[in-house]
């Protein structure tokens, strides 16, 4: 398991670089080789500059995108929140099975088929129902004139 590396810190990296140009303008007065290459101390500056630069306009892009991120869900939650009740809108207005809930992206309603073990169950129960509802004696047959 590796450590950070506070130097890569973006905070330590632009105070470094922020000490390093300072460092530059007070040390560095002539070309100098660096690396193998003849830098000036503008140059030298200037590269450091550039990259502190460029990560302020990083966070800057990044703040933005987190905004535009923020304003986008919250709009898509609000369009969410309104599908429900425009769906019972429209098929009071409509109908369950009218054609125009397509045209909005909604499904007509379709009844739920029951299951096989669904209708085998009702089938229990009404004869059980016929059954207890049976008279359990026959009516009596009226006297014959």
């Amino acid at each position: 398991m590796s450590k950070k590396n506070p130097k890569r810190d973006k905070a330590n990296q632009a105070l470094t670089f922020t000490n390093i140009i300072a460092a530059i303008a007070k040390y560095i007065t002539a070309a100098v080789m660096i690396g193998g290459k003849s830098m000036t101390p503008q140059a030298l500056s200037a590269l450091f500059t550039a990259a502190l630069q460029a990560q302020q306009d990083l966070d800057a892009a990044n703040n933005v995108v987190t905004a535009k991120k923020q304003a986008r869900d919250a709009a898509r939650d609000a369009a969410a929140a309104m599908l429900v009740p425009l769906h019972r809108y429209l098929m009071g207005t409509y109908g369950a099975d009218s054609p125009i809930l397509e045209e909005f992206g909604f499904t007509a309603a379709t009844p739920k088929q029951p299951t096989t073990e669904v209708k085998a169950e009702a089938v229990k129960k009404r004869t059980a129902t016929r059954d207890a509802k049976k008279p359990q004696t026959p009516p009596a047959t009226p006297p014959k004139a």
